[in-house]
């Protein structure tokens, strides 16, 4: 499992870094909290909590969304084998003859096993 985290923990470890170095360091940050103003690399940390607080609730939104519409898809798919069956059923006289040739041809052409 280290192995395939490691690298994961290095790309946000260096993209932490970047938005540091490009953004608290070039830019003038501040953020309130508590009649508290924070600059610096506190306000940074503090933004990049709301931003992952926010990407963490569009990859919630997007796993529901997607469980939607599997779920949906599932409701359509049994509704179309509920057709299917329908239309079986309704045009079963038809088929009759045709299936009861084919089981007769299935018995003459099938090869016998010879049981020891």
């Amino acid at each position: 499992m280290f192995k395939k985290a490691f690298p994961w923990l290095v790309v946000i470890a260096a993209g932490l870094g970047l938005f540091y170095y490009f953004g608290a360091l070039q830019g003038n940050y501040s953020i309130t909290v508590n009649g508290e103003e924070l600059h610096g690399l506190q306000g940074a940390v503090l933004a990049m909590g709301g931003l992952l607080g926010v990407g963490l609730a569009v990859v919630v939104a997007l796993a529901l969304v997607a469980l939607v519409l599997a779920g949906t898809s599932m409701i359509l798919l049994g509704v179309l084998a509920l057709c299917f069956l329908g239309l079986l059923f309704v045009f079963s006289p038809m088929l009759a003859p045709v299936a009861g040739v084919a089981l007769v041809i299935a018995l003459i052409v099938r090869k016998r096993q010879d049981k020891p």
